[in-house]
Formats: structure tokens, sequence, C-alpha cells
């Protein structure tokens, strides 16, 4: 995926090939969000990727609030794109790729369950999460009142921009090259058990059988938070009747309680089998 060997210039450098409307851009974002565009850099490394047409990237990275923004403080006429229409052609080219990779399976999944796996695949949390493995939350472009609001760590904008990404590189190589980006993300997800995926969203598949067993739902706590406000990374552990059944870990509050109840899930099949004797005890 990397097009050369040779040295990368700067992720935002004023090319000759970068149109003037977007020079000024360039300036702005170098200047205000210098930490932003150093993780641009790095997002662009990890991923094995660089950009012909950088002005791309930066779209693809830029929230609403922040093109709001740099428009006020530069007194533009209109605001500078940001990623809802990349996020557009994103969605599709990641439902395509993925439903392509689904109906070569081995398993030869039927519809119904083609269609549940693939939602599991581009959910929010499953995008998230896979934009926190990466970076994507240090690379954010977001205005102030966003900042403050706790965007970058948001599963939804994490999500959101993980697809604009996706239809930046489309936009910028082609299917082929997006192709091979997507299965690089999803590796290691499309090698366990798909069947699994269907369970995704694992803290309401928890509190049915903690419901269904003791009528009583499991409690979530926050046990760590760490990390720069720009790349924070949460603990979470989930407990019943003051037994830690797991412990999580994500880019937010929300994923990293996902993360903790999958654990849970397997612990609790562990209990189901010996009837619940490590809980039986904190029965009133």
């Amino acid at each position: 995926m990397t097009r050369s060997a040779a040295p990368r210039a700067p992720i935002l450098a004023i090319r000759s090939e970068v149109p003037l409307e977007s020079r000024d851009i360039f300036e702005t974002v170098r200047e205000g969000f210098p930490l932003q565009v150093r993780a641009m850099e790095q997002l662009c490394e990890r991923v094995s990727y660089e950009f012909q047409n950088p002005t791309l990237l930066l779209e693809s990275l830029t929230h609403s609030s922040a093109a709001r923004y740099i428009q006020k403080k530069n007194h533009q006429p209109v605001p500078m794109p940001w990623n809802e229409r990349l996020e557009f052609l994103g969605d599709s080219v990641l439902s395509l790729v993925l439903s392509s990779i689904l109906l070569q399976r081995p398993e030869k999944f039927p519809e119904g369950q083609l269609s549940k796996i693939r939602a599991s695949l581009v959910n929010e949390h499953t995008l998230a999460r896979i934009s926190g493995h990466i970076g994507i939350g240090a690379c954010l472009l977001l205005g102030p009142g966003e900042e403050r609001a706790g965007g970058r760590n948001k599963d939804s904008v994490l999500a959101d921009a993980l697809e604009a990404f996706l239809g930046a590189i489309y936009l910028d190589s082609g299917f082929e090259v997006a192709r091979r980006v997507i299965l690089a993300l999803y590796k290691d997800i499309l090698t366990s058990s798909l069947t699994d995926l269907t369970q995704q969203d694992y803290k309401s598949r928890l509190q049915e059988l903690t419901q269904g067993a003791f009528k009583e739902a499991p409690m979530y706590k926050v046990i760590a938070r760490e990390g720069p406000d720009h790349q924070l990374d949460f603990s979470v552990e989930v407990l019943f009747r003051g037994h830690t059944l797991g412990k999580g870990h994500g880019p937010s509050k929300k994923t990293a309680s996902q993360d903790a109840a999958k654990m849970a899930l397997a612990t609790w099949k562990q209990m189901e089998a010996t009837g619940y004797q490590d809980i039986r005890g904190a029965i009133p």
C-alpha cells in the first residue's frame, strides 16, 4: 500500500498540485492544530498509505465544528469542507468490500446471517474500536465546543471519521487500494468466528443473561482513565453481586464497557456450567 520507499514530505506541505484555495487552509491547520497534523502523519504510517491529494485526508478528519471554527477565524465566506460527504462514500465502499469478503467465506452463510454479520462489522462500536486502534481520535480537527464536549472520544465521531478516511483513500487511489487497507484493518476480526459478531452488543446480551437468571443487572465501573485528552484510554470493569466478571479497555467509556461485557460473557458461561456456585452465596 505504501507508494514508495522515499522519505515522505510533510503531510500538509504546500506542493504545486495543491489547489490555491486549499493553501490558506493548510497553513491555518498547520499553525492551529500542530498535534493533530503530526497524528495524521503517524496515522498514514500505521496504515501504510501516503495520500497523493492531502486535501482529501484533511477533509476526512475535519469535523463540522472545526470547519465552522476555521471559517470564522479566517473570515471565510464559506466553511472548509468537512467529513460528512466522505463518510457517505466510505460507508458504501466499506459495505461493498465486506459484502464481497463475506460471500467468499467457506461457511457459505445464508442471506439473513450475511446481513447480520455485515451489520456487526460496520456498526458504531466496531468502527470506533478500529479507529481507536489506529489513532484516528488524535487526528481529528474539532471546534473548541466539540473538544470540550469530549468529541474526540465519542464513538459516533470516531466511527464517522473512519468511514470518511476510507472514502478519502478510495477517491485518492481507487477501489483496489481501499480494499487492501480495509482488509488490513479488519484482519483480526475476519480471522475470528464471524458467527460471534452477531452478538456485538455484549452489554445487552449480558444484561439479558443476568436478569434471566437472577432478575438483576450488572454494574459498570470506570477504574482508570489514562492518556492525553486527545487520545484517552478508559478501563472499565463489570461487576455482578460484588464479583468482577470482566474488564475492558477502549477510547471511550462506551467502547470499554462493551469490551468488559465481552469478557464477562465468557466468565458467565463458565459460571453457568457450574450452576452459578460463585455467586449463589450472594443471593439475599
